[in-house]
């Protein structure tokens, strides 16, 4: 079927998809990778995040429509507080590219203030409480291995240095300059 308009002058011809074509050209669009600059703040507020777990160090909040719960992260250009974490919370005023970093106090959150950090994903949560506690295992696991080696990565925060030195026997304190893993 063919139709001119008399606006434009151009001839339009309708053109039939099978509608399984067309369910199928929208189901797989890629959605783009969350990478990039994201406005950091940070919270200390103790208790249970949206997914069930406790708030720890390691938790960020995010809008679960650009990074979804169970997500892991690295996060750069957070000072002391740049290193790897886990999506496990959500917040009403942490919409679009936000995060809310869990600081275990408020005296550190307000010296944090806000940050513009970069986020690079290491894996894409999917939005339950069994991605999340799966990522949250494994950012504790690459943190512990991180300070276990000495080596400076990307997953232990300075903050676990800190934490590692006061916990170690004298003698068998972490390094106070470890060893650069890049």
């Amino acid at each position: 079927m063919a139709f001119t308009s008399v606006i434009s002058r151009c001839t339009f011809r309708s053109v039939v998809l099978p509608a399984a074509l067309v369910l199928c050209s929208s189901v797989f669009q890629a959605a783009p990778v969350p990478n990039g600059t994201y406005r950091a703040t940070a919270y200390a507020q103790s208790g249970t995040t949206a997914s069930g777990e406790l708030t720890h160090r390691h938790v960020v909040a995010a809008d679960p429509d650009v990074l979804p719960l169970g997500s892991r992260i690295k996060i750069r250009r957070a000072g002391r507080y740049s290193g790897e974490y886990v999506v496990a919370d959500t917040g009403s005023k942490i919409q679009g590219r936000r995060l809310d970093i869990y600081m275990p106090s408020e005296e550190a959150c307000k010296k944090f203030g806000t940050r513009l950090v970069r986020v690079k994903v290491i894996q894409l949560g999917d939005g339950t409480q069994t991605a999340t506690k799966q990522a949250d295992r494994a950012v504790k696991k690459d943190v512990a291995d991180e300070v276990h080696k000495q080596a400076v990565g990307s997953a232990a925060t300075e903050e676990d240095w800190v934490k590692a030195k006061a916990q170690a026997k004298p003698g068998t304190a972490p390094s106070a300059n470890p060893k650069q893993s890049r």
